[in-house]
């Protein structure tokens, strides 16, 4: 009996993300129809809560800051990890002063910090490590990259148009993938969640969502 809820819930978890990224995609359909870009607001609110819901409900007898414990040493992949992370910075230094208002500073600075601890407790903490209690390392790393890239579109693509951008894709798949491999290698989401810090605050997430900054290949 136990076995069978531990496998259902296993299977429970395997398909959150779909369901997550429905709800997502719903929440920015109907808040796009009313207040164009600022849905952001009312979608990161959802996204968030379902993310957090997800890592309460699945993460088991773990404690969260089992995540974040030192991590071991893997040089390599956490140099990776980071220089992923500070490429987007030229998109800070050459578009900062679109930065307008003291709110879009505000908001902008908010999101970075909030955002990388659910994404990466989910993406590549709580789903990945259950992923690989039942498949090879090669799947559970594809399937957590792909639904976290697929999620940009479905999810703030629909207001955005740097959330439909292929180079956005290529980027996220590979760094989606660093992270992945980072956080197997350290055993930790300490680099990670500092990693994608800096890409959020580096690819300024609100001037895209109320696309005030557009990528000049979408221009």
């Amino acid at each position: 009996m136990i076995k069978n809820k531990r496998n259902l819930k296993f299977w429970y978890l395997f398909i959150s993300p779909f369901f997550i990224i429905l709800i997502g995609y719903s929440t920015a359909t109907v808040f796009n129809h009313f207040i164009g870009g600022w849905a952001w607001i009312p979608l990161a609110i959802i996204y968030w809560t379902f993310l957090g819901i997800s890592i309460w409900n699945f993460k088991g007898d773990k404690k969260l800051g089992a995540w974040f414990i030192k991590s071991k040493k893997a040089p390599f992949w956490i140099t990776i990890s980071m220089l992923i992370g500070i490429f987007p910075l030229t998109i800070l230094l050459t578009s900062y002063h679109l930065f307008n208002s003291i709110w879009l500073i505000v908001f902008w600075l908010l999101f970075a910090f909030i955002n990388p601890w659910f994404e990466e407790y989910y993406w590549r903490g709580i789903l990945l490590d259950n992923l690989l209690t039942k498949f090879p390392k090669w799947f559970a790393i594809l399937y957590s990259t792909l639904l976290f890239v697929i999620s940009h579109p479905l999810m703030w693509g629909v207001f955005s148009y740097a959330s439909k951008s292929y180079h956005l894709y290529l980027y996220l798949s590979v760094t989606s993938i660093v992270w992945a491999i980072t956080y197997l290698k350290t055993k930790s989401l300490r680099y990670i969640i500092l990693s994608h810090f800096i890409v959020d605050i580096g690819n300024l997430t609100v001037l895209t969502f109320l696309n005030i900054y557009v990528p000049p290949t979408m221009s």
